[in-house]
């Protein structure tokens, strides 16, 4: 009786008393909702489906995960049919939810074109650079007696190819270079540890040729790096224009980037030793004096 004359009394109490037990309800019910939908701590690891093809997702097992793939990018790559997927968001091992949407870049299905730029008279290099970013790849260099060390021709399986013809994005174009009037010699770049798309590319730019590539197994090509090169790096431009250059590659996550940094050091190091070879035959000079690279 005495609480029933104290809300009469103070009618306001009750009502926030009754606002109160009402909040209350609310809140301990919008979290439970918000847990159960939004599964709070349960997080699992994001699977690796890089190197895979789009048309194979739904055959794979991802355990308890519901997941949606969406394609937000594609890119045109002459070794890989449409659907080859190159990258991923989120990466590999991440924490996600169910449900959760993985974003990812693929081969495109249908070739992009690409314009075919002028290259003659241009630098080997320069030249590989314009063809690269028409999204074209250089392909056979061929030397021929040329004062000028510069690409007389360009070719498009086998036959000259002129500036403004459209070609399939990753086509190939083989250039003829004269071998100049100097020594016609080139340095062996050091390629251990880049991806073949760069290790061909520097190859090229040194006007030399990319020989047989070994891949030992690797089914996954965004993951190869070369580990092994012949001929190989000496920083002495002792190597003819258009020598091939031989490619061994291996998974990167079977040598560790830390000894690739190593072998690196140690090619730059034994290279620069090698150029302080003693000197003999000739007294005016000391004998452990920087030999010039024109002498080689």
């Amino acid at each position: 009786m005495s609480n029933n004359g104290f809300f009469n009394k103070h009618p306001w109490v009750m009502h926030a008393l009754l606002a109160l037990g009402i909040s209350l309800v609310i809140v301990i019910t919008t979290f439970i909702v918000l847990k159960h939908y939004g599964r709070v701590g349960q997080e699992y690891p994001t699977p690796y489906v890089v190197g895979q093809y789009v048309d194979d997702l739904d055959d794979m097992d991802y355990g308890d995960l519901d997941l949606e793939f969406v394609i937000i990018d594609s890119i045109y790559q002459q070794n890989h049919r449409g659907g080859f997927i190159l990258r991923q968001d989120p990466d590999s091992g991440s924490l996600i939810k169910n449900g959760r949407k993985i974003y990812l870049t693929v081969t495109s299905f249908v070739p992009d074109n690409a314009i075919v730029p002028d290259l003659r008279s241009l630098s080997v290099r320069h030249a590989i650079s314009q063809l690269e970013n028409v999204g074209l790849h250089g392909g056979r260099i061929t030397i021929v007696d040329d004062p000028h060390h510069v690409v007389l021709q360009q070719k498009y399986k086998g036959r000259n190819v002129n500036e403004g013809r459209r070609l399939e994005k990753g086509a190939m174009i083989d250039l003829v270079v004269g071998r100049g009037s100097g020594s016609g010699m080139s340095i062996a770049p050091y390629l251990v540890g880049m991806s073949p798309t760069k290790a061909r590319s520097n190859i090229l730019s040194a006007s030399l040729n990319v020989g047989a590539e070994h891949y030992d197994g690797i089914t996954d090509m965004s993951r190869a790096i070369v580990y092994k090169q012949s001929p190989s790096y000496t920083g002495r431009a002792e190597v003819a224009y258009g020598t091939s250059i031989e490619l061994w590659y291996c998974d990167k996550s079977v040598v560790a980037m830390e000894e690739l940094e190593r072998m690196k050091q140690r090619h730059i190091e034994d290279s620069i030793r090698a150029l302080y070879e003693p000197v003999t035959g000739d007294d005016s000079r000391d004998p452990y004096e920087l030999i010039s690279l024109d002498e080689f």
